[in-house]
């Protein structure tokens, strides 16, 4: 039973971890981004899958274009951009950072004894 608890915990963190990323890096394109057929927002999803106790896996699926939005200076032919959005690494290390602190630390006996019951109840 504990291994099940603990899968369950590792899935809803990484649940969690992924909405939260999806609806912060979302207010930073509408804030920093000109939309013209928001398919950069359409096209982006995070889904989770799990395995044994304590391993998990967040996969997070967007446009090729995003990651390059994010790049400090991009060329277009002769021409050199600068521009330093800040909209691809900082959300997903920032993230990682937040999933890794709270898979070492939120799990607690309230956490287990909560999961338990809802495992018992189904």
């Amino acid at each position: 039973m504990a291994s099940l608890v603990e899968q369950r915990f590792v899935e809803e963190i990484l649940t969690n971890e992924g909405a939260r990323l999806l609806t912060n890096q979302e207010a930073a394109f509408a804030a920093r981004l000109h939309f013209h057929s928001k398919n950069i927002v359409a096209r982006r999803e995070a889904e989770v899958s799990s395995g044994a106790a304590y391993s998990g896996k967040l996969a997070l699926t967007h446009t090729a274009y995003e990651r390059f939005l994010d790049l400090k200076a991009m060329k277009y032919g002769s021409k050199i951009v600068r521009r330093n959005r800040k909209i691809h690494n900082r959300f997903i290390w920032g993230h990682f950072n937040s999933i890794a602190y709270r898979l070492a630390n939120d799990f607690t006996e309230n956490i287990a004894a909560r999961i338990r019951s809802e495992l018992e109840n189904k």
